[in-house]
């Protein structure tokens, strides 16, 4: 059905959409940088946390590891980080501990957690479980309507508490292998059909053991999630993402309500304000350069936005959380 919202505007140098409630970009320096306010600060090439790329001989876009690889990369894996990729992690038997941005979680036997890109990680290398790591990047899932709402299910209800799934009695060691098999196999159409397959079978296995009321919203929702998360640093108003998705107020309300329990906006304010709690936990940056970074036009907003949803000044969280 087409769409009845006006189309969006365009620039004769630049063909991708742009907004007209968006104001000019006003610059601020950080590290001798001279940079827009609304940069995405996580993205610089000089981050303010430490992030990793997906860095894989397979062409695939996916890679499967024993636990035991933790230990190799031991000086980064213990560190605060964050990585540009989906790493899925399953333990067959022991307890693997780490530190999943604002909390502590604990993955046992047959347990299996879903950690998305972007989040803070920093693991406990004091003992390592039997298990595996499935490392991927979002593209490699597909782009079919259920493989979007498969992770961006699981990526809405990061934003509600991290959830370990438990996976007893099902057959993952199984499709472990089956994916490392595929991984050195000679190359054909069938590798990526298979590898793709076992995936969405261990990602649905996670996901329907999340609360009940993080499933649902279809598609939709996952579109959503899925902008929210490329652009929340720079488009701020609902109407900015019902453009971008081409759909009506209503449409988008009633998938995301469904989906995650909460308005768009209340999403969009939350993710917000996640980013915001991340940099004052885990960088360096003044309150006045988080502040721009994430698209406040002046840090007086940023911290009525803040207290209004955390409740105390962005101050008093970064006092807070250096007590810890």
């Amino acid at each position: 059905m087409a769409s009845i919202l006006p189309p969006l505007q365009t620039n004769r140098d630049n063909p991708l959409p742009f907004f007209p409630t968006r104001q000019p970009h006003l610059t601020l320096t950080i590290w001798g940088q001279h940079i827009p306010r609304n940069t995405d600060l996580c993205s610089m090439t000089q981050p303010t946390i430490q992030r990793y790329p997906f860095n894989s001989p397979s062409s695939l876009g996916l890679e499967v590891k024993p636990l035991t690889f933790l230990s190799e990369k031991a000086e980064k894996a213990s560190a605060i980080h964050r990585a540009d990729f989906y790493l899925l992690l399953w333990v067959e038997e022991g307890r693997l501990s780490l530190s999943l941005d604002f909390e502590d979680v604990c993955i046992r036997d047959e347990e299996a957690l879903l950690i998305s890109p972007g989040q803070v990680v920093r693991f406990c290398l004091d003992s390592l479980p039997k298990g595996f790591a499935v490392l991927f990047v979002p593209e490699f899932v597909g782009e079919a309507a259920s493989d979007i709402r498969l992770l961006h299910q699981l990526l809405g209800a990061s934003l509600r508490g991290y959830k370990v799934s438990s996976l007893h009695g099902l057959p993952i060691l199984g499709l472990m292998h089956q994916l490392m098999r595929e991984l050195t196999a000679q190359e054909s159409v069938y590798q990526l059909i298979i590898a793709r397959s076992c995936l969405r079978i261990l990602l649905a296995e996670v996901a329907r053991r999340l609360p009940h009321e993080a499933e649902g919203g279809g598609e939709l929702a996952g579109r959503f999630f899925a902008a929210v998360e490329e652009h929340h640093h720079h488009l701020y108003n609902i109407q900015d993402y019902q453009r971008l998705l081409g759909i009506m107020e209503k449409q988008l309300a009633g998938a995301v309500r469904q989906a995650v329990g909460m308005t768009p906006k209340a999403y969009l304010d939350q993710r917000r304000l996640l980013e915001a709690k991340r940099l004052l936990s885990f960088s360096d940056l003044s309150i006045k350069e988080v502040a721009y970074g994430l698209g406040f036009d002046e840090p007086t907003n940023f911290n009525k936005f803040f207290r209004k949803h955390a409740g105390l000044s962005p101050g008093d969280f970064r006092l807070a959380q250096g007590e810890h």
